[in-house]
């Protein structure tokens, strides 16, 4: 009698490796979602940041624009510039009305006009960004200063520059550029018409009191 194995006489079957990994067309699809998701991630964010800015642009602004109308308030009419340093200059106190003979004209101040405490300043300049040197002395004159928007640009001032003229506005015109840094003025009679404020250069323009 033949007996019985207990085991087969036919060598067990060999199991055939598992690829486990991924292959090219399964990591390119997750490299593209991550991009996707990337994108649509820095998009938001830049959103986020624009609108961070130009709400502090607002806020600048309106600062500005208080000072102006302390200004305004003390001597009698909003400075006569159009530049962004006498600005400053008229704003910190270091510029004035002089009327003489029916004429009048705006000048700057130097250290023999103004106390030992220095003029009367319409804002506090630390509290804005600005380019140039402030006073390291109550006495001594800002040097050069321009106040700048969050994206390093000087904010735009635009008003009469003497007692007559083309200037037509009832009041300044003041602005930040925006994001593209870009811009177009006013014309000499002050007046912001529609197609100034939508041309490509000014859409994104931010506009004291808006």
């Amino acid at each position: 009698m033949f007996s019985k194995t207990p085991y087969s006489v036919y060598p067990p079957a060999q199991k055939r490796p598992t690829n486990s990994g991924f292959t090219l067309i399964e990591l390119l699809m997750v490299i593209a979602v991550i991009m996707v998701l990337a994108g649509i991630t820095f998009g938001i964010s830049r959103g986020v940041q624009n609108a961070q800015a130009r709400a502090q642009a607002k806020a600048e602004l309106a600062v500005i624009a208080q000072a102006l109308e302390g200004f305004k308030s003390t001597h009698g009419d909003y400075p006569w510039t159009t530049d962004s340093n006498d600005l400053a200059k008229a704003l910190l106190g270091w510029m004035k009305f002089v009327r003489s003979s029916g004429s009048t004209t705006f000048v700057g101040l130097n250290a023999n006009d103004v106390s030992a405490q220095g003029p009367k300043s319409f804002l506090d300049a630390t509290k804005l960004n600005y380019l140039g040197q402030l006073p390291t002395e109550a006495n001594k004159a800002p040097s050069n200063v321009k106040f700048t928007d969050p994206w390093g640009n000087a904010y735009i001032y635009k008003y009469r520059t003497r007692a007559s003229g083309s200037w037509e506005n009832f009041g300044y015109v003041l602005y930040s550029t925006g994001s593209d840094s870009a811009g177009t003025s006013v014309g000499n009679d002050g007046i912001l018409t529609t197609a100034i404020r939508d041309s490509s250069d000014n859409i994104d323009n931010i506009y004291s009191g808006e």
